[in-house]
């Protein structure tokens, strides 16, 4: 393959950017390292990483943790506000609260009152008014999610990269059963994935029931549970009767 030289003449560099070499023009930025003898760490203050810089290390004798207050750690007496749940030992975040104790990110909450929803557009959720884009199959009222449609009519959803798997990946390339790393709740103990505010529906998430009286399912379509009367599409294959995950099987 062909080297792209300097414009510049009489130049043999090779260009970066803009057809000069970074001679002649575009500047590369090298960051420094730390001064410490064999510490290849980014500088931070002082010709110094965080590690060797005394300014963000804690003072207390042989204590390598970082400085967080009054030049010391919260173990050595940096006095941090803490959350006012009684028995609750967390950072305090808004309102003098943590997140799983009622702090919340107003600026990603749907601005109609008393609506816990996100954000879509212009402030408020889907349900408040913000415009998204539908799946131009007619009749369906679901959210475009790639190509003009919805999944059940054609989108294509990213499967999980470990061969014959086929779920859908979280993280990274793969799915939760092979290594994508989801926050878990925050009850003591507990392996179960967050819901809403920290918890998993066991310890107290909340999430949609059905509509129909004295019926405690989830919520599948037009707000109501699958015995109910909520569609889902149906697998093709013959005899299957599981829920369509991709590509109608």
């Amino acid at each position: 393959a062909k080297v792209k030289l300097c414009s510049k003449e009489a130049c043999t560099n090779q260009a970066v950017k803009g057809g000069v070499c970074t001679r002649h023009g575009p500047k590369i930025i090298v960051l420094k390292q730390c001064s410490v003898e064999g510490c290849a760490n980014q500088v931070k203050h002082g010709g110094l990483c965080r590690k060797h810089c005394g300014k963000y290390i804690c003072s207390g004798e042989g204590c390598t943790n970082q400085a967080l207050k009054g030049g010391v750690c919260r173990r050595h007496g940096a006095k941090m506000r803490l959350c006012t749940t009684e028995g609750c030992t967390k950072l305090a975040v808004k309102g003098g609260v943590c997140w799983r104790h009622g702090a919340k990110k107003n600026h990603n909450l749907c601005s109609a009152d008393g609506c816990t929803k996100a954000v879509v557009k212009g402030g408020v959720c889907i349900k408040h008014g913000a415009k998204a884009k539908r799946c131009s199959k007619e009749g369906c009222t679901r959210q475009a999610q790639g190509g003009g449609v919805c999944v059940t009519h054609g989108a294509k959803r990213t499967l999980c990269k470990i061969e014959g798997c086929g779920n859908r990946v979280v993280k990274g390339g793969v799915c939760i059963r092979h290594g994508a790393k989801v926050k878990l709740c925050s009850s003591e103990g507990c392996t179960n994935i967050i819901v809403s505010r920290g918890l998993c529906i066991r310890h107290g998430a909340s999430r949609k029931r059905c509509s129909s009286e004295g019926c405690t399912n989830k919520v599948r379509q037009g707000g109501v549970c699958l015995r109910h009367g909520a569609k889902v599409k149906r697998c093709s294959s013959e005899g299957c009767t599981n829920e369509v995950i991709s590509g109608g099987v």
